[in-house]
């Protein structure tokens, strides 16, 4: 989520990275090369690609974790849930200061201060459609970051190229963790088993 502003900063404003007096090759591969860990053809369609298998498969996956959770409140699945999911997200779009070089990202601790803001809010109104939730935060991501993040100060037209990869990654740590919290105990309710009751008939006997 935090990738562009270093990355782009090489794109509209060389003069960062190209001196007075000509080549700088030690800014060019900090603001340049290290963007992403496996490099854009890798690392998009991971994200991507696991955001649609999440999308399709959201049924399943929820009923699976509920039947895991025990006596683990919904909430507290919700953001247990959501921290492999930012780790490996913010893992991939990664700040070149540490990306490839740490395990946890420091981004973690405000993530899930997000996420924590996102259940609570989701509960307090009572949302019960993860899917809506998870477009809205969508959208609320890309603004924090035209405004806050990495895309602050961008081109018109890099915003343009880069919003929908920046929903998509905001929906990438949500949607699970959004339908475990909302959808949980309609998913329960629908994988018991139904008894049918049928009325039986006693003849009468001749006494």
């Amino acid at each position: 989520m935090y990738i562009y502003k270093i990355k782009l900063s090489y794109l509209t404003c060389p003069s960062q990275f190209w001196g007075q007096n000509g080549y700088r090759p030690d800014r060019q591969r900090a603001g340049y090369e290290v963007s992403m860990v496996f490099g854009v053809f890798i690392d998009v369609p991971l994200i991507v690609g696991g955001f649609v298998l999440m999308l399709v498969y959201r049924k399943p996956l929820t009923q699976r974790l509920l039947t895991a959770q025990g006596r683990m409140p919904s909430f507290g699945l919700y953001l247990l849930l959501s921290i492999p999911l930012i780790i490996f997200e913010e893992g991939i779009d990664c700040m070149p200061a540490w990306c490839g070089q740490v395990l946890i990202p420091p981004t973690l601790p405000f993530i899930m201060i997000e996420m924590l803001a996102l259940g609570a809010l989701s509960l307090r109104l009572h949302a019960k459609n993860p899917l809506r939730v998870t477009f809205l935060f969508s959208i609320f991501g890309v603004f924090w970051e035209i405004f806050l993040g990495g895309l602050k100060g961008a081109p018109l037209l890099i915003i343009a190229v880069l919003a929908p990869y920046v929903m998509v990654g905001y929906c990438f740590v949500s949607l699970l963790p959004l339908c475990v919290l909302l959808e949980g105990k309609n998913v329960i309710r629908s994988s018991l088993p139904v008894l049918v009751t049928e009325s039986v008939v006693v003849p009468d006997h001749p006494s």
